[in-house]
């Protein structure tokens, strides 16, 4: 995996967890229960990247809802174009972890 992109921008530079590629649709709500179609990018104990479409901006507070799971809160930590990074107030578990990627990612 190239992080060049993400590198260059210097946002992520700060990441101590690798995440793991992954592709499946996903939900966030915000505080006010306005609801979203996200697709998460990657993942890891720490938080994600998705694409979302919607005016998400750094410092917005979001639960992220993946099937099967109950939200996880997140704050988003930046926004470039459609896609947003957002750290998760709690870090997963990382048998959680692996089991998102192993039966809903790839």
């Amino acid at each position: 995996m190239s992080g060049s992109d993400r590198a260059a921008e210097g946002d992520d530079d700060h990441r101590q967890q690798e995440r793991v590629p992954i592709a499946i649709p996903a939900r966030l709500r915000d505080r006010h229960s306005n609801k979203y179609n996200v697709r998460l990018l990657d993942l890891s104990v720490t938080g994600f990247r998705a694409e979302a479409h919607y005016a998400l901006d750094a410092g917005q507070i979001v639960w992220l809802a993946i099937p099967g799971m109950q939200g996880l809160e997140a704050t988003v930590a930046w926004r470039h174009g459609l896609e947003i990074g957002c750290s998760f107030r709690q870090p997963l578990y990382p048998p959680v972890l692996d089991h998102i990627v192993k039966t809903l990612g790839h």
